[in-house]
């Protein structure tokens, strides 16, 4: 009794003193955002023969051919093209957790986040029976698209289809050392507990180490963008997207929200960033020179200050 006491003070303990710094499991949680897309994708078995035979290939396997059953359309790609922005907004907002794809989101950020994503779900589903509606008379379509390709049997019904397409997003509590409830052993507990929450420090220091490079990567090219060349002469401007405005902004606002440690450098930018942007427009950059300088000095200075 005193041993299992002995090791949940200890745990608590433990607990306790990584809490005084941050703690993830009440500011924090973890995202699981996956989707699928039937690839419309299909083995010609009789066409890979050919292929084999015509090419004198000796070993079994050295081809396969795969026909695309909706060659020529684009509404396919149109659903996956949707799913690649949701997931490019997904690691924009949140940031990376585990191999497995789960990714940490502020409690902050979850009202916001959640109705984003619950309307990129309703959009998703609407685009996907939009598909289904006209795939029965894709199917006739393609009989002259795919030429001899072409079998009927190798379309499956617009039901199956329905099937093939999935969008899901789950929320997981921030697990804590303490959630092991494990019968292994007063030393393997503390053990596990341990072992965890050095992984957890990792993901964590890889997650900031992420966000870091995100405006590093950013701040680089605001710095070579702004840059002002001389050529015989004369000043030339570098040529730039309204992104590089936009994209600095969009950063500042999510480092209020995803510098979940409190990090010092990524404060200094964040607030460095929103001083000398506050009232510069994108137009007012492409035309003056001193706007360009100035925030490039800043830029600058501040990435030189941080050893960026």
């Amino acid at each position: 009794m005193n041993a299992q006491m002995n090791v949940q003070t200890l745990l608590q303990v433990k607990t306790q003193m990584k809490t005084t710094q941050y703690d993830l499991s009440t500011c924090s949680m973890l995202v699981e955002f996956g989707a699928s897309v039937w690839t419309a994708r299909k083995l010609d078995r009789g066409v890979t023969d050919e292929v084999v035979l015509n090419k004198q290939a000796q070993a079994k396997g050295a081809a396969r051919v795969n026909k695309n059953l909706l060659a020529g359309r684009h509404e396919l790609e149109d659903i996956q093209g949707y799913v690649n922005s949701v997931r490019t907004w997904v690691y924009a907002n949140t940031l990376p957790w585990s191999d497995n794809g789960l990714r940490l989101l502020p409690t902050t950020k979850f009202l916001e986040f959640d109705k984003h994503i619950k309307d990129a779900q309703d959009t998703f589903y609407d685009m996907v029976h939009a598909f289904t509606s006209l795939y029965p008379t894709l199917i006739t379509a393609q009989a002259m698209a795919l030429g001899q390709m072409f079998n009927r049997e190798d379309f499956p019904t617009a039901q199956q289809i329905e099937d093939k397409f999935n969008f899901h997003v789950g929320y997981i509590p921030v697990p804590t050392s303490g959630d092991f409830r494990i019968n292994v052993g007063i030393g393997a507990q503390v053990y596990l507990s341990e072992q965890y929450e050095k992984l957890a420090d990792k993901r964590v220091e890889l997650a900031i180490k992420d966000f870091k490079d995100r405006l590093k990567d950013h701040m680089a090219r605001m710095s070579d963008r702004l840059t002002v060349d001389i050529v015989d002469g004369e000043e030339k401007a570098r040529i730039f997207k309204d992104t590089l405005l936009d994209g600095a902004l969009d950063l500042c606002a999510l480092a209020k929200d995803l510098n979940v440690t409190g990090d010092k450098d990524i404060e200094e930018v964040r607030t460095t960033l929103l001083n000398v942007l506050s009232g510069v427009s994108i137009e007012t950059l492409r035309r003056s020179t001193q706007a360009k300088t100035k925030v490039k000095a800043e830029v600058d200075a501040v990435m030189n200050k941080l050893g960026w």
